[in-house]
């Protein structure tokens, strides 16, 4: 019995490699379906009603993003926004607060945070006893938080209580309030304007 028994151990050992093998083409298949996966711009997360806020030392909201719907994307480690609501506070100043249908959430290359808002975003500071109250209008803004910039190069309508200011740009500093206009034309009103 044992000269019937020994051909069939070169067949069981045969067996058991093609079935190893099969195996492994299987396992390679899925960890390189899984490479296209990740190459793919697919929203890997879906965040309803979005909300991240950036704290400063003393525990006090800086600023916070708001979104009705956040969508993050693997291959660029972006996240899009649907409905954004962007709020800049400093101590001592006016909150600014940006709205804007679409906008994007980036990681910039320095390790901070850059929104991107569109399709017609509108801007608007409070006032206290240092600033009148702020009303800007442009198709585009990127705001860097953590630099205190907010800039547009699509033009800007700044509507005060002293008038009107059309730009080609401009680029704001959050924190001193201080902007810069390209290419302005200003419509001034005097005070007891309708």
């Amino acid at each position: 019995m044992n000269a019937r028994q020994l051909p069939l151990l070169p067949l069981i050992v045969l067996v058991l490699l093609v079935a190893l093998t099969f195996w492994l083409s299987q396992v390679v298949d899925v960890s390189s379906s899984r490479a296209e996966d990740i190459k793919r711009h697919e929203a890997d997360l879906i965040v309803e009603n979005f909300s991240a806020h950036k704290l400063n030392i003393a525990g006090d909201i800086e600023y916070s993003v708001n979104a009705e719907k956040m969508m993050h994307y693997q291959d660029d480690d972006s996240s899009v926004l649907e409905r954004v609501l962007l709020t800049v506070t400093q101590p001592g100043q006016p909150r600014i607060v940006a709205t804007a249908p679409r906008g994007q959430l980036l990681r910039r290359a320095a390790g901070d945070d850059e929104v991107s808002m569109e399709g017609g975003v509108h801007v608007d500071s409070e006032a206290n006893e240092k600033y009148p109250p702020l009303k800007l209008i442009t198709p585009k803004l990127t705001v860097i938080p953590d630099q205190n910039l907010a800039r547009s190069t699509d033009g800007v309508v700044l509507d005060g209580p002293m008038g009107e200011l059309k730009s080609k740009a401009f680029l704001m500093n959050t924190l001193t309030r201080h902007i810069s206009f390209e290419s302005v034309d200003m419509s001034y009103l005097p005070a007891g304007r309708s």
